[in-house]
């Protein structure tokens, strides 16, 4: 009987736990390709169902996450590669749960579900010796290149996202003008089901997959234009034909057919997914190289991690003009992001997930990378390596949070601060220990450093044309170039990631011998340029339309664009202003 008794007591346990680990609120807000969702009461009563659904068996769920975590990686980096939002992946859990030969009751085939006419029309090919609808590579293409076609008409994610269900024909009469564009738009109970499903998909598995990769495998793409058997495939590569072959159903008749390139996929070990990448992918795609580490000499604090990449500890580095790209904070692997990346590029250079890197940062899709700042690759800890921080102007907790490598909710923890409360110049930040509750928030003034009187010095730029001697007066003056004066504390490389520019440039520009600086000293750290102003042409625009909204002559937006004709097409960029 007690027995009994405690196989029943384990049963409820396990029931109940497995219903703890799973609960999942769905938020009020949510985040989906750079638009914010505002759901209404019942709107969220409904994802809510969905996604109690989609985690009703814990058993069935896991074995989602599982594909996930394997084909994610692949369509994360196909999408990058077509410029399109990360998120449209849920999509395909969606629409397949990631199972290759998946047929609808519609005869829609593969991981995106296309009708053969809508796959050929994108690119996909299908005939009697390949279907590429159940290629990851091929057809994940294939759909970001379907739902960019269907966004350069509608103008909103969301409506795109229902094309897929609907087409772009049958999305029209759902369409509400008044989102049209919008980044903010409220989603109520009338929304179409499609989208319910969609965003309890994203809800359900987001904070569940990429946390890790697959547990034992990794696909790898090797790029093939010679006809070619499967199984002498498997053979060259030393893998197991059967895998190769069920990773391969596109192929359907075991044959890499030769008459274009296609993408095969090679499951491999986790264990030697760089050895095969070296040999089979390597140099298909030069935005996933490893970005150049500055300096290779040996620096007490580096770390060398499991795929050979040295990650120097900056908290022991003296000049930090000289750190490298990538570097430990507060022992946080972290990599210095670059002029022209962004969340897609910078997570293809350094192997994790965009969901990952997101959490990692606590930064949403829309956050636009700041050149010469240090994202971290690996969760942020609670305390940081020195115990107090002041407030400067200018400064949030995020950016504060970023700099010593510790969590936003750790420094608000520590000071006793909830996260609407407005943070001020000079407050003294606990970063160590918890502020004790009887003593005092501190504060400490900022003192304006007065500059000083500076020798006249004659800069010679790149391009070999000298800029004017520097004087007391000509930050003033001189309209063509950012100056900067120099603070107590400040050094060569913390100003020249707050300007996002080279700290070899700064050197460069002001004729200085080395990287010392000193309080009060003049320093170039810019040239002032124009940014474009660009139009992406929408449904019903003509160029007339246009050049009347922005104000200027037709003539001048033929001449911007280099046209000879008013002709223009929906989703042409056109430059308004050079």
């Amino acid at each position: 009987m007690s027995g009994k008794r405690y196989s029943i007591l384990a049963f409820l346990f396990c029931f109940f736990s497995i219903e703890v680990v799973f609960a999942q609120t769905v938020p009020d807000r949510i985040e989906f390709a750079g638009m914010q969702l505002l759901l209404t009461k019942k709107a969220k009563a409904r994802v809510q169902a969905d996604v109690d659904m989609i985690k009703k068996s814990a058993a069935y769920f896991q074995q989602k996450v599982d594909r996930a975590n394997l084909f994610f990686p692949v369509i994360e980096k196909v999408f990058a590669e077509e410029g399109f939002p990360s998120e449209f992946k849920y999509l395909a859990l969606q629409e397949s749960s990631l199972v290759s030969d998946a047929v609808s009751s519609s005869h829609a085939v593969g991981y995106w579900q296309f009708k053969k006419e809508s796959a050929v029309e994108v690119g996909v090919k299908v005939d009697h010796r390949v279907d590429e609808r159940m290629n990851i590579y091929a057809s994940s293409r294939g759909a970001a290149k379907y739902l960019k076609r269907n966004q350069a008409v509608l103008n909103n994610w969301i409506y795109t996202l229902l094309s897929y269900n609907m087409g772009l024909g049958g999305v029209r009469s759902q369409v509400n003008n008044e989102y049209v564009g919008a980044q903010q738009m409220e989603i109520d109970e009338d929304m179409h089901w499609y989208v319910f499903r969609f965003l309890a998909h994203k809800i359900a598995y987001e904070g569940m997959v990429g946390n890790a990769h697959h547990s034992s495998l990794h696909l790898v793409a090797y790029k093939l234009t010679e006809q070619k058997k499967l199984e002498d495939i498997a053979k060259d590569a030393g893998l197991n034909e059967q895998l190769v072959l069920d990773y391969n159903k596109w192929c359907l008749h075991k044959e890499v057919p030769g008459d274009k390139e296609y993408t095969v996929i090679l499951p491999v070990p986790v264990a030697d997914r760089q050895q095969y990448i070296s040999k089979y992918e390597m140099g298909t795609s030069p935005s996933v190289k490893t970005p150049i580490i500055i300096t290779q000499e040996p620096v007490h604090g580096t770390v060398i991690d499991k795929q050979g990449v040295a990650y120097t500890a900056i908290d022991e580095v003296a000049d930090w003009s000289k750190a490298p790209m990538r570097v430990s904070i507060n022992r946080v692997k972290a990599v210095r992001v670059a002029a022209g990346d962004n969340i897609h590029n910078i997570t293809l250079k350094t192997g994790i997930s965009k969901e990952g890197f997101l959490r990692f940062n606590e930064i949403t899709v829309s956050h636009s990378l700041i050149p010469g700042n240090y994202y971290y690759l690996q969760l942020k800890r609670m305390k940081a390596l020195v115990p107090f921080h002041t407030v400067k102007k200018g400064e949030s907790i995020w950016s504060i949070a970023q700099h010593y490598g510790i969590k936003q909710g750790a420094i608000l923890s520590k000071n006793r601060m909830n996260k609407h409360e407005a943070l001020k110049e000079g407050r003294v930040l606990w970063l160590r220990d918890k502020r004790p509750k009887d003593v005092a928030v501190e504060y400490k003034k900022i003192e304006e450093v007065k500059p000083v009187e500076e020798k006249p010095v004659i800069i010679v730029p790149a391009n070999d044309k000298p800029i004017p001697v520097i004087t007391e007066s000509l930050p003033k003056d001189d309209e063509r170039f950012i100056y900067h004066i120099v603070k107590q504390g400040e050094t060569m490389f913390g100003i020249s990631r707050s300007y996002y520019v080279p700290s070899d440039s700064i050197l460069h520009w002001n004729a200085l011998p080395d990287y010392s600086i000193k309080t009060g000293q003049h320093l170039i750290v810019g040239r002032k340029i124009k940014v474009p102003v660009t139009h992406i042409v929408k449904q019903g625009e003509t160029l007339y339309k246009i050049a009347q909204l922005y104000k200027i002559d037709v003539s001048d937006l033929l001449k911007n664009n280099n046209k000879t004709e008013a002709s223009i097409k929906i989703g042409e960029e056109l430059i308004i202003s050079p």
